[in-house]
Parts: structure tokens; sequence; C-alpha cells
């Protein structure tokens, strides 16, 4: 007969920032760490300390006190120190696939460079995970995962039900798409479960016969987790004497102070394969009652999310991409400066700050955060287009234009560009003359054409006389006033990854515009939109044939939940704006397109009722909060764009809203054209279908998810970065997307007001409409292409020899339907990375001109070089260059 082993793993869980902000938890952070390295140093039995898996920690401690960094690193190097995998725990969810596999890459890479990493997939407090972690972690090397959510339901402080279990222990496995799987160890009892250890016999048995107990009702083998802290826990500094009272009042059980490699070499040496259960794709807690999945989270301060992912696409879409292509100008790729930005980026991904679940001066921090990662990308995307165009040779006719583009597919886009004309240097004239100088010559249009002599439709609007100036690399800056115009034009056939020189042609200004007709329908080749009196609109799709009408209406309803979760007010006060009498008329009609805009005024309630204050007060949880609506109204002004341009194949909608309301939640309503039992949605390098009907123990009348990129039911797509939280009806034939959520409380285990939460300010988004006849594998291509940013720059003048062509496409391969482009790199060495991820159902092939390597996403190549590789279904593929 084995013993039972209890393996007592020292940490802190720690969220750098949630209920307080982050300086106050970092002078926490710094007591903790000093008390750990003395314990490790001097207390016979106190062994190891894990750091919740995430560098971070460790970086926030040493910007205090620089000179531990030596002494850190003997810790990890005699193992006492666990440090490692992550650079931060981060929202699995909202985060991109590539930032969730740069998070990895350089927590790694950080904690190698300490001496070792934990080999242990950790996500102790994600707020659900994505199906495709066991693919990734498999390729990192790892074959154990240990999480705390998703797969038994966790309520009120994680308290776990006896109900509706997923698994029957607390050991599991858990497989990908792919069919990769892992190890999955759930914290069923929490990361809490061994805090706090009495010292005092009687206490201590009370403690420990409820603590083996509730370990063993989950465990599948002999090995027991006892984790020994919490949320920003102290260190217990007499844990070893706590462990010796354990040992001598349970003989027949060994008590290690243990670590996690520890601990899962001793699990997997006891486990039965044959008894565990098998968990498949996403963990987000649906076989629960619906209240603690803390989806709304989604749509929490809804301005995060919008900043976030705009960023990551411009690190992932232009960044990236655009540092590889300026390598053939000889430009060295900015491996240190790329770093800096993702892990300035990453500072807003964890799972308590992108999430929009903490205190108002955390995410006032995160927004000053998200504006330095906007200016250190720009800078990287600027400099390297800079550098290209210097070199760019160019047919001397008309202003040069350069636009590049990394969709992963070749694509028509509109674009816009403010040009300089008629620019005056301060060493030319007195900077007081140029103005005036400049006013007498005669404003301009621009003809627009391609390098081969075809012509670009354009837009032009004078932007008048205004100043400026160039940063030369050699000089002092050089002042000039010039003319400035706003170019709006659309560019057919843009490489796949790479870019497309086009040329401005000054012309006498031309009295050429459309008038406004006042036509309430838009139409191209591909598209009819008509618009309703109450501001609905029907889309026909000319290919198929296929029509849904009734799309965008509004709904307004009362939200007396938290940053984590919504929860109607108790008077179900639902307003929307089916009956409404929007002024609709036409904004916009040129050469391009045309934009129709709809202004509906609703009156709407100020906030929730006076008694939802004493619900708070009280901590009522939010399944049992009552409080109706206001009786006082204001009313709210939305005004909607409907936008479709000439080679458009998809409705542009852009909403704007001021908010100046508490307490409710906006919705666009999306008849799908049809009814379902299924919808589809894009996730983390997969696209993940999902049931419209929740399960039997499902008691909240709310069924939310989150998504990347798109979310399709019946007959529509629809496609946004910034826009996670949807819901679908039970019958799949109606898609509500959530456009503003404003609430006023954290929301968890105390009064914590966060008033910022509801949104006062002006908000705009963005999402687009396609029709689909069926489920199309070329959607989650198709949308991937639509959300990518494309950037275009005036060449500047340049001296450099002309060695590079005008257009290049660096994507030499070729992708069958279903594989999605996901990254065009470099790795370390130097060496070219890409990366697709595949989505349909069958294997796929992937052709390139050049020889690869198949790769791990952390860049480490096996096998032969090739130039053909077949992809099975739901593979995330990375190919290194030789």
């Amino acid at each position: 007969m084995t013993r039972k082993k209890a393996h007592i793993i020292s940490h802190s869980h720690w969220d750098r920032e949630w209920f307080l902000p982050l300086e106050s938890l970092r002078f926490r952070l710094v007591t903790l760490m000093d008390e750990v390295e003395d314990l490790l140093d001097k207390e016979a039995g106190f062994n190891h300390f894990h750091m919740d898996g995430q560098m971070i920690m460790l970086e926030d401690y040493l910007a205090v006190k620089p000179a531990k960094r030596e002494k850190m690193k003997q810790l990890v190097a005699d193992g006492k120190l666990r440090i490692g995998p992550w650079y931060m725990l981060q929202d699995a969810f909202l985060t991109s696939g590539e930032a969730n596999i740069r998070n990895l890459q350089y927590g790694l890479e950080m904690a190698e460079e300490f001496g070792q990493a934990e080999k242990i997939g950790y996500f102790p407090d994600t707020f659900g995970l994505y199906g495709q972690v066991p693919q990734l972690m498999r390729q990192a090397g790892f074959d154990t995962v240990v999480f705390g959510r998703g797969v038994n339901p966790t309520g009120f402080n994680n308290q776990v039900f006896d109900s509706a279990f997923a698994s029957k222990y607390s050991e599991m496995f858990w497989e990908s798409p792919d069919g990769s799987k892992v190890l999955g160890i759930l914290l069923a009892n929490w990361y809490s479960n061994g805090n706090e250890i009495p010292t005092d016999k009687e206490a201590a048995k009370i403690f420990w016969d409820k603590k083996l107990a509730d370990v063993e009702r989950f465990a599948s083998t002999d090995e027991w987790l006892f984790m020994n802290g919490c949320d920003h826990q102290p260190v217990q500094t007499d844990l070893a004497e706590a462990l010796e009272v354990a040992r001598e009042l349970y003989p027949e059980v060994d008590f290690i102070h243990s670590h996690f490699e520890k601990y899962q070499d001793a699990v997997k040496a006891g486990l039965e394969p044959e008894k565990l259960q098998t968990v498949h794709g996403e963990l987000t807690s649906q076989q629960s009652d619906g209240w603690s999945t803390l989806a709304n989270t989604a749509s929490s301060r809804i301005y995060l999310k919008q900043a976030n992912a705009k960023i990551e696409r411009l690190l992932e879409r232009l960044a990236e991409p655009i540092s590889v292509m300026a390598t053939e100008a000889g430009v060295s790729y900015p491996h240190e400066y790329l770093a800096f930005a993702w892990k300035l980026l990453m500072e807003n991904q964890i799972h308590d700050s992108i999430t929009g679940c903490s205190l108002d001066e955390v995410h006032r921090e995160m927004e000053a955060r998200f504006e330095k990662v906007e200016q250190t990308t720009m800078a990287i995307i600027q400099s390297a287009a800079r550098k290209i165009t210097e070199q760019i040779a160019t047919n001397d006719a008309g202003i040069p234009i350069t636009v590049f583009h990394a969709g992963g597919v070749e694509a028509t886009r509109t674009v816009e560009l403010e040009l300089e004309t008629d620019v005056i240097h301060f060493s030319e004239m007195h900077f007081e003359l140029i103005p005036d100088e400049l006013a007498k010559l005669p404003e301009q249009s621009f003809r627009m054409e391609t390098s081969n002599g075809e012509e670009i439709p354009v837009v032009v609007e004078s932007l008048g006389i205004h100043f400026n100036y160039d940063l030369p690399e050699r000089k002092f800056r050089d002042s000039y006033f010039a003319r400035k115009y706003k170019l709006t034009f659309t560019v057919e056939h843009l490489p796949a990854v790479g870019y497309q020189t086009i040329y401005a042609h000054p012309v006498a200004v031309s009295d050429d515009e459309k008038e406004l007709t006042g036509d309430l329908q838009l139409e191209n080749q591909y598209l009819k939109v008509e618009i309703a009196p109450n501001g609905t609109y029907s889309i026909l799709d000319k290919e198929t044939a296929v029509e849904v009408a009734g799309l965008g209406a509004y709904e307004d309803v009362g939200d007396i939940g938290n940053e984590y979760m919504f929860k109607e007010t108790g008077d179900n006060l639902r307003i929307n704006t089916y009956n409404s009498k929007p002024e609709i008329r036409v904004l916009r009609e040129d050469k391009l397109g045309k934009t129709i805009e709809i202004k509906h005024e609703i009156e709407i309630p100020v906030s929730a009722s006076a008694t939802f204050v004493e619900e708070k007060r009280r901590l009522v949880w939010h399944p049992a909060r009552t409080s109706h609506r206001s009786d006082n109204r204001t009313t709210f002004k939305i005004t909607t764009e409907l936008t479709l341009n000439k080679h458009d194949k998809q409705l542009t909608v852009r909403v704007k809203l001021d908010n100046q309301v508490d307490d409710h939640r906006l919705r666009v309503l999306l008849p799908t054209g049809k009814q379902t039992e299924t919808h589809q949605a894009g996730s983390v390098f997969e696209v993940v279908t999902r049931a419209n009907k929740q399960v039997e123990e499902w008691t909240n009348p709310a069924n939310d998810n989150r998504k990347q990129g798109f979310v399709a039911s019946g007959n529509i797509v629809v496609a946004s970065l910034d826009l996670p939280e949807y819901e679908v009806s039970d019958q799949g034939d109606r898609l509500e997307l959530t456009l503003l959520r404003a609430v006023s409380e954290i929301g968890d285990w105390g009064d914590f007001p966060a008033y910022e939460a509801e949104c006062h300010r002006e908000i705009t988004a963005e999402f687009h409409v396609f029709l689909t006849d069926e489920s199309s594998v070329n959607v989650p291509a198709q949308v991937n292409a639509l959300l990518t940013p494309t950037f275009a720059i005036q060449h500047p003048s340049s001296s450099k020899e002309k060695i590079l062509a005008d257009t290049k496409d660096f994507a030499k391969w070729k992708v069958a339907d279903g594989l999605v482009f996901s990254a065009f790199k470099l790795a370390k060495d130097n060496q070219p990375i890409i990366r697709f991820y595949q989505t349909a159902s069958e294997p796929k092939l992937l052709n390139t001109v050049n020889l690869w390597r198949k790769s791990t996403i952390l860049e480490e190549t096996a096998g032969d070089a090739k130039n053909q590789f077949t992809v099975k279904p739901n593979e995330i593929i990375t190919l290194k260059g030789v």
C-alpha cells in the first residue's frame, strides 16, 4: 500500500494591480521577497518558493532592489526559487494568439537568463481557457497544465459545488482540437487550499482533517496538492514548524515542502490513465449554473479592449513584418525594441487588468501605458518604413507613396494619407514669411496611379498650411511649412505580405465631386443595403442572393452587476429602437463609395434605482440583486454610420456614443437570417463551434460569450477587432453584440467602488457585417485580412542609392483554403519566421518557394528543409527559414 504524500507548495498569487494600484502592491511585494530570501537562506525545512508562474513579479522586485539580481539568480540555480514560464499571467480570451506566444517566449527567455524555468503550464486564475492551450504547451515542451477555472463550477470565493462536474478528478487529460494532449491538474480546492497552516496542534487537527478530506475527494492518485498562499499572501514564516506538527499528527502521510515539477512527476508516476476523463477544447465553465464564468469582463471598460486590440495588430501586422522587410534595406531587425513594446503592452494584458475588473486608479494607469506602447510601436513602424522608402527606385513621375500590408492574402483596401507639397524650409526663408508665401500658391488636387499607369480613384481634401519638421539622422531638426492634403484612395492587389508603391500627380482643382443624392441606400457590385425608417437595414448579397433584414436596432438594458458579470435589473426594463424615427441622411458620397448617417435619440433611465446602493453596500451577490432602473430619464444619442465603398464585400458600421448614463448595457441587435443549433466564433488559433442553448444546470438568463475577430451565425458574419462580447439566441436567429457596459464596482470580495467603469466618455465602436449562404472555410482568413491595418507613407527626399523594387510581395508561399496567416517576423538568430493556423476539417497543403523547416512556437526547428508541408486540421504551424 502506497503512502499518501501531501505536496505543500509555498507561493503568493500576485495580481500585479487589482483592488490596490501597482505601487501599493509593489511595496508589499518587496517585503514578501525579502522574507522569502531570508527563509530560503536560513530556515531548514523551507526549501522552495513558487513565483506564481510569471517573471514580471521578479522584474518588479528588482526594479526596487537591482542589487538583488545575482542573489535571485543563485536561488534559482539552487532550485529554491521557482520561476516562469510566463512573462505575466494573462487573460486568455482578451489577448491574441501571437500575444500569448510572445508572453511565453519572453517569459522563458527571462527565466533562462536567471538559470531555469519551471516547466509547467500555469494558469491559476485565468478567466477561462482557449482550446488550443494543450497544443501550445506541447510545442513549448510542456506536458502538464495547472489551472484554476473552466472545468468544475466555481462560485463566490471560488468554492466548489457538488453538481455538474466535467471531470470526476482534479487530474484529467485535456485535448486540443488538433489532438495534442496534456495532463491537466485542476486546482479543485483553489490555489489557497493549504494557506496559513496552523502550528497549534488542536487547530492543525481541525485544519488538516478538512483539507486532507477535500483533496482526497478529487485526487486520482496518492499525490495531493496543497497551495500554501493566496492573493498577495505574505509568506508563511513558520511553515517548517507547521509541517512538523502535521507529520506528528498524521504519521501515515508524507508532508513534503514541494514544487510543481516534483509534484507533477510524482502524479504522473502514480497515474492510472484509464481512470481519467478527457476534456476537449475550450474550458469556460459552461457546465455550471452560468453565474461565475466571468465572461462579462469582455465588455467591462470597453475602451481598454479597443486600445489593446489596436496595438496588438500594429505590432503583429505592421511593426514586425515591416521590420523584416527593412532588413533588405540593410536595417537591423529591432529585437530588443520589439520586446520592449510587447512587454509594455503585456503589462496591460494581465488577467485583472485587460479584463477591466480593477480600481479606477489601475485603469487610468493602463491608459497611459497604452499611449506609451502605441508611441513606441509607431516609432518602429515609421522608422522601418522610412528606411525602406529611402531606397525604393521610383519612376520619377509624381509623388511616390508606399502602402504596406500584411494580411496574409492579396487585398483591396481603402487608405488614408496626409500628403505634403510645396515645402519651404526655415533655411530657405524667414519662418514668418513662409505661410504668406505658400498662400500665394494655388491649391491642388491629385490624380493617382499605379507604377503601371493604372488610375486609382482618390478623394482629396485640403487641410491648409501647416508647420512640420524632419529629424535627420545626422543633422539638427529641420523645420518647414507645407501645404497638407488628406488623400483617401483605394488600392487593389496589395501584396499579401509586402508593399506597393503608387504615385500622386498634382493637377488643377476641379469640380467633379458627386453631389449628395439623398438616396438612402448603399449599393455596389457585391451588396445592396436599404435603410428602413426606424434605422434598421437590410443587406442583399448579389452573388448568393442571400438577404437579411432588420439589422442594426439597438437595445438598452439596466445592469446591476459588476465588472465581472452582467445582471439585469429586476424590472427587466428594456428599451429598443424598433419604433423610433431617427434622422437619416447621406453623409458622404464620392467616387470611392458612400456613407449614410443614422441618428437615434432614445429616452433611458439615468441609472439604477436608489436601492442599488444598499445592495452593493451589503455585498449582495449579483444573481440575488433585484433593484430596478431609475424613474428619472435622459436622452441618449446613438449615431450610426453605414459605409459601403466600391470594392467592399462587407458593410462597415461605425457607432458613436457619448455615454453619461450609469448602470446599463447597450447592444446592437442583428438577425441572422435562419435558425441554427450552433454558431462559430474566432478564438485563439482556432474557430470554435458553440452550442446556442445552454446545459440544464445553467440558470443565468444570459448566455454571453467571447470572440476574437468574428462570430458567424445563420447567414451573417460579424467581424470586429475590439468588441469581444456577444450573445446568440437559443434558436440562433439573433446575434447581439455588446457596444457598451457601464457599471460601478469591482464586485469580487468586498465593497470596491469603481465609478469610472460607468464609462462616461465618447466611445466609437466599429464592426463589419457580411453574408454567407453556408459555413465558409474561407471566413477566418477573410476576416483576418479585413481586420489587418495598412500603413501608407510619402517618400522622404533621400540621396541614398535606389536599390529596392517599388512593389514587393514577401509572401513566397501558397496556402490552401482554411489556412490563416498569423505572423511574419525574425527569430533571435535572424532567420525569418512565418506562422499559420488551420481551420478546415481536412489536411491542407502549404507550399513555399524557398526552403523552410518546421518549428515550434519557441522557434526551435526540427526535421528536414522542404517547400511543401501538410497541415492537419486545427494545427498551428510555424516555419523557420533556412
